[in-house]
């Protein structure tokens, strides 16, 4: 039995998602694994469809499908099983959609993962933390629940390591970033670590966000004056991009091997 892995990414017109998707699938090679996809849900080739038909081709009988999203939502709920060509939710299917039946497992986002904790505490302890350091961990936001509830469970696992840390969001849901980092900035801390709970860069984490912060795009340090104190703001790439966070996906492809 041929067993294969795809990583499944949401698809951009700017090339991050794919470039983030494309480190964990040469991680996971580099890692002793064979067999690995990958394809996009939108906007990005390969599409979906597209290599279902070449995993279906190469003899593939059992894939473990690993969506590249930090949380649930329609994309991952909806969209991405019915172009898998199976039923709705997480689990072990059959699909048939594709001119032979093949097994799929479909795993969650690796967002609610303990392992991405641990990934963003070992980046803030590189940085320094003391009692004159905040963290602010900030998301996108959404009109469902799945992405504030997740900012909030990944705020409250670190605060007992950090106590002074917060989550804003960028649209949807309060505070906003700009409300989170105002109270931080009046808090009178000289260095504020920004935490993006993104799976890969665009426009929004190069243009939108650092607007928003008052530092210059595409920056990963920089300060900002603030009642004529300086503060120096870190702000951390995207989740995605952290080398730490394969060991999740791993973790996943296991359980199937």
């Amino acid at each position: 039995m041929m067993k294969g892995i795809l990583l499944i990414g949401h698809g951009s017109r700017l090339p991050h998602n794919k470039n983030a998707v494309m480190l964990h699938a040469n991680l996971l090679k580099e890692a002793g694994y064979n067999h690995i996809y990958v394809a996009f849900n939108e906007m990005c080739d390969p599409m979906i469809e597209d290599e279902m038909l070449r995993i279906v081709k190469d003899g593939v009988d059992e894939l473990i499908a690993l969506p590249l999203f930090l949380a649930t939502g329609r994309h991952v709920e909806h969209d991405i099983p019915e172009k898998l060509g199976i039923g709705e939710g997480f689990g072990t299917f059959k699909s048939k959609g594709y001119g032979k039946e093949i097994t799929i497992h479909y795993e969650t986002p690796f967002g609610e993962d303990p392992m991405v904790v641990e990934a963003m505490a070992g980046k803030i302890e590189e940085i320094g933390y003391d009692d004159s350091t905040a963290v602010l961990v900030i998301a996108h936001g959404s009109p469902k629940s799945g992405n504030l509830n997740l900012a909030k469970s990944v705020v409250d696992r670190l605060r007992p390591r950090f106590s002074n840390i917060a989550y804003g969001f960028n649209e949807y849901n309060d505070p906003t970033i700009e409300d989170s980092f105002e109270r931080f900035k009046d808090g009178g801390y000289s260095k504020i670590i920004i935490i993006p709970m993104f799976f890969a860069s665009g426009m929004h984490l190069e243009e939108e966000i650092p607007e928003k912060l008052g530092i210059p795009g595409g920056c990963r340090k920089a300060k900002v004056s603030h009642k004529g104190k300086d503060i120096c703001i870190n702000y951390l790439e995207p989740c995605g991009m952290n080398p730490r966070m394969n060991g999740i996906l791993i973790e996943k492809i296991k359980k199937h091997f």
